[in-house]
């Protein structure tokens, strides 16, 4: 299908946003649900896709227009490691196997703010270890336990945003390969006016301005979420609890719900430590600086270590 969209991600690039604020006004295309996509795509099985199974599922025959899809998770899941840098290739080769024309989007976020919003997520989605023990997993487990390929942790790699922009030029075409930085945002309109004009998109009209999906709690906020969460086994795997309660989901999510309208406790933001952030400003220049030699990107004025 002639101008298809995909955006891969990364997670807490906006993406939400751009799928309940940004996507579904395209006048251009149809819109895909998340849910269709990841049936489509990520649901089969390492050696179970079928290229003519996915068309199917997206409903390609009779569509008029062509299709929008967006799933950060096409580019990797960031509390495991994206599978230790397995799963984005595959579906790469998936993506090229359905629409062979297709315009790629890549949202990339400076390292140092990633890295804090994937902690913040963490906690938020049921995690319970401290910054240190999320980061450096390995440091605090024994046997195949530190081995990412047999239990998959963060992984810093996961965020050297020039491999997988290289992964998806090699396969596409760097023409077809669209990188946008999330800092970018701080001028939502001319920035969707570079996409409009980029990806063929068009929109029914501007999403309202301040409107913001997935607040991250503050310092405070999160210490009282890792507290709640010792009380249920969900959502991330890697976590400690004290029980399993009847309902702990709910618990949850009502606690998260609470816990984050109550302004005092989320009135400090949360950073990350000063050997994290010497660990991050030492981790990252290299791909920066290789991705700045792929694109003309000004990475190095948006706050990304080069």
């Amino acid at each position: 299908m002639q101008n298809t969209i995909v955006h891969l991600g990364y997670h807490k690039t906006a993406t939400t946003w751009l799928q309940k604020q940004v996507f579904p006004r395209a006048t251009s295309h149809d819109y895909v649900p998340r849910k269709t996509v990841q049936d489509a795509f990520i649901a089969p099985s390492g050696m179970h896709f079928c290229p003519d199974a996915a068309r199917q599922v997206l409903s390609l025959n009779g569509r008029n227009r062509p299709v929008l899809l967006s799933e950060e998770n096409l580019s990797g899941y960031i509390h495991n490691g994206g599978l230790h840098g397995f799963l984005a290739p595959e579906m790469a080769r998936r993506i090229k196997a359905v629409f062979p024309e297709a315009r790629i989007v890549i949202f990339i976020r400076n390292q140092f703010d990633i890295c804090r919003a994937s902690y913040a997520q963490y906690v938020s989605g049921g995690g319970t270890w401290g910054a240190k023990r999320y980061f450096e997993t390995a440091r605090y487990v024994r046997g195949a336990l530190t081995r990412p390929w047999k239990a998959p942790v963060f992984e810093f790699e996961h965020f050297e945003y020039d491999r997988l922009v290289a992964h998806y030029d090699a396969l596409f075409g760097a023409d077809r390969v669209h990188v946008y930085p999330y800092e970018w945002l701080q001028d939502r309109a001319s920035l969707i006016a570079r996409m409009e004009d980029d990806l063929g998109l068009s929109l029914e009209d501007l999403p309202p301005e301040g409107s913001r999906a997935n607040r991250s709690l503050g310092a405070a906020g999160l210490t009282a979420m890792r507290a709640v969460n010792l009380f249920t086994r969900q959502s991330v795997v890697n976590k400690d609890r004290i029980v399993d309660l009847p309902g702990g989901q709910v618990l949850r999510h009502g606690a998260k719900w609470l816990i984050g309208r109550v302004p005092v406790i989320n009135r400090r933001p949360a950073r990350l430590s000063q050997p994290l952030q010497r660990r991050i400003a030492e981790h990252y220049p290299q791909s920066n600086r290789r991705l700045m030699a792929l694109r003309d990107l000004p990475l190095d004025d948006l706050g990304y270590p080069v």
